[in-house]
């Protein structure tokens, strides 16, 4: 049974202290108003920017990239804004005392009934922690590949340096694993033996001319 006695409680103020109350940073602009300024932001974009609210209501998104002009997130939320899209971008944003971070900003456009662009709202989160550690990963990503190219030319040049050696030793030289295959013969061998490196590389001892070696 419905309790007739409880406050009517109108969804507008749901609204609102539900956007006051979420962990993401909001903001309204009036896109019917010159520049497009905020005319509404949440405690949690004041916490993220570090502006008051009354330093932000009646200025353009633009003044969080401070001289950090030339993004092309710009670009795209400039062009969604000129045309009533919705755009998801990540743009560098900085904070009242010039610190740097990051955003995953949301910008979506709100309409009248004649489908005129009224307000836009913008959902930003601070995703400065996941781009430090993506970079922080691709740091090491780099730092690993460089040891392993570093490595693979080390171990390369010790391969040539001790090719050149076996070549220059006037004795015929089969290197072999511990199975007995070929892994490789000094000039000598093939020259003496009279056999092309394809006819020995790769083959049991034992196999090599007509099982002499057995």
């Amino acid at each position: 049974m419905i309790d007739h006695t409880k406050q009517y409680i109108p969804e507008e103020l749901i609204l609102v202290k539900a956007l006051e109350a979420t962990n993401t940073g909001v903001v309204i602009t009036d896109n019917l108003l010159p520049d497009n300024p905020i005319i509404y932001c949440n405690p949690s974009f004041e916490r993220i920017s570090g502006y008051s609210r009354e330093e932000i209501i009646g200025h353009n998104c633009r003044f969080l990239q401070n001289q950090d002009r030339s993004q092309e997130a710009r670009l795209q939320i400039r062009d969604a804004i000129a045309n009533g899209k919705a755009c998801v971008v990540q743009i560098r944003n900085y904070d009242k005392s010039g610190k740097l971070f990051h955003n995953e900003l949301y910008l979506s456009a709100v309409k009248d009934q004649e489908g005129q662009v009224t307000n836009f709202i913008g959902i930003q989160n601070d995703i400065t922690a996941r781009i430090k550690a993506e970079q922080t990963l691709e740091l090491n990503f780099r730092e690993t590949e460089r040891k392993v190219l570093d490595r693979t030319a080390m171990v390369l040049e010790s391969e040539q340096y001790l090719s050149s050696i076996v070549e220059t030793i006037r004795e015929s030289l089969l290197v072999m694993d511990k199975e007995y295959h070929i892994l490789s013969a000094n000039s000598h061998f093939l020259h003496t033996f009279k056999v092309s490196l394809t006819e020995t590389k790769g083959k049991l001892l034992y196999e090599l001319g007509n099982g002499q070696w057995n």
